[in-house]
């Protein structure tokens, strides 16, 4: 809980969304798309924070964790934001400064549009804060069953999300270790000028992605050795089981739908 709390982290807890089937949380995921791509306005957007706000207090992680979650994507939605002010013109001038002009239609649909980024950033931290990587791979892939026998590699998409589920938080982690060490042998970025800021940052990438190379394959090295087949029929050693709590979760979506398509 002190460590800097990042996107895709879980974190232990025993509330009534902690103990949830992974399988109702994900099928929840697609209904809270429908209903924020379903909000074209003010009200919308206020409706479905408040719906927000209400299911981050149900699983007692305090909200500053999910503040934080939303920081390494604050530059996207801020982008967002700016390019509806300075490229829509829709509705009444706002502001008019030399070739600098706001119009209240885009900045509104600025506001819209970050928000509802944002509200799919804090749904999306809900659902990695309360279950824990390899139950929500098992649980997507319960869900994804059925396209098996469309020809659909389930398998493999499954083991794809719970590796990097797994490795995300991890090389956010070796990432901030090297920054830190630059920092630590003199590198100062507040006096440079932006083209090299980044040329820096750039080249941190190579460490980095030599590092997530280097796991890469010693987990496949790890998997061979202890016999994994993709294919090949396995037990579990968790089953699921659904439940009434499950159906009242994923029933609790639709309130949000609806009031997207009527707001």
């Amino acid at each position: 809980m002190k460590r800097k709390i990042i996107l895709g982290r879980y974190m232990e807890g025993d509330s009534w969304v902690h103990r949830l089937d992974p399988r109702a949380k994900t099928a929840a995921m697609p209904l809270f798309m429908v209903a924020v791509f379903l909000v074209d306005g003010y009200m919308g957007v206020l409706a479905l924070l408040l719906f927000t706000a209400v299911v981050i207090r149900i699983t007692r992680i305090p909200y500053r964790y999910y503040v934080r979650a939303m920081k390494p994507l604050m530059f996207l939605l801020l982008f967002i934001l700016v390019f509806h002010i300075l490229y829509d013109a829709g509705g009444g001038k706002l502001l008019d400064v030399g070739t600098f002009k706001v119009y209240a239609g885009g900045l509104e649909k600025g506001i819209v549009s970050a928000s509802r980024m944002g509200l799919f950033i804090m749904l999306a931290a809900v659902l990695t804060f309360t279950t824990q990587p390899e139950q929500l791979a098992q649980g997507l892939g319960s869900l994804l069953r059925p396209l098996t026998c469309l020809g659909v590699p389930t398998d493999r998409l499954v083991l794809m999300l719970g590796i990097a589920l797994r490795f995300i938080p991890t090389i956010f982690e070796e990432a901030e270790r090297l920054w830190k060490a630059q920092q630590s042998r003199g590198l100062d970025l507040s006096s440079r000028p932006l083209r090299e800021k980044a040329r820096l940052i750039i080249a941190l990438l190579v460490p980095v992605t030599t590092g997530a190379f280097r796991r890469a394959i010693g987990l496949a090295d790890s998997m061979e050795a202890r016999g994994y087949r993709l294919g090949a029929r396995r037990s579990r050693f968790r089953a699921f089981v659904w439940k009434r709590a499950d159906t009242l979760f994923v029933a609790a979506f639709l309130l949000p739908v609806a009031a997207a398509a009527l707001l």
